[in-house]
């Protein structure tokens, strides 16, 4: 039966929805980083910069897939609140489907959202450059 596998990545994606968000976990190895390199005390102020660097990175990547996965949890979370009786193994199934399909949605649109973002803030207002060398 196709069932199992289908069951398991619901699983899967289930507990990623549930899990600590990427923002969190990316800042604390920022964190542990900043103090690994300000323990070495050689150097100096340089330590902050990478720190902020590194927090800096993490929000960019991090973004799409902390608001993906509180938009996405929820609207499966409703899911599973509206499944009951004999039906209920393949609302359960179904919610599972929706929940890959929106968090494929979502990270394909919020990606391309941040794309645009860096295009726009690099080509300012006035236009830009021509075209390629041929």
């Amino acid at each position: 039966m196709k069932i199992f596998p289908v069951a398991a990545v619901v699983a899967l994606l289930v507990c990623a929805s549930n899990a600590t968000p990427c923002t969190e976990i990316c800042g604390a190895q920022c964190t542990i980083q900043k103090q690994t390199c300000s323990f070495a005390q050689i150097f100096g102020n340089l330590c902050d910069t990478i720190g902020g660097v590194c927090n800096q990175a993490c929000s960019a990547a991090c973004g799409c897939a902390d608001s993906c996965a509180e938009q996405c949890g929820g609207e499966f979370a409703t899911c599973q609140g509206e499944s009951s009786g004999p039906l209920r193994g393949l609302n359960v199934l179904t919610c599972g489907l929706n929940l890959s399909m929106c968090a494929s949605t979502c990270q394909l649109q919020c990606g391309f959202n941040l794309l645009a973002g860096i295009v726009n803030s690099l080509g300012g207002a006035g236009g830009g450059g021509g075209g390629a060398a041929r």
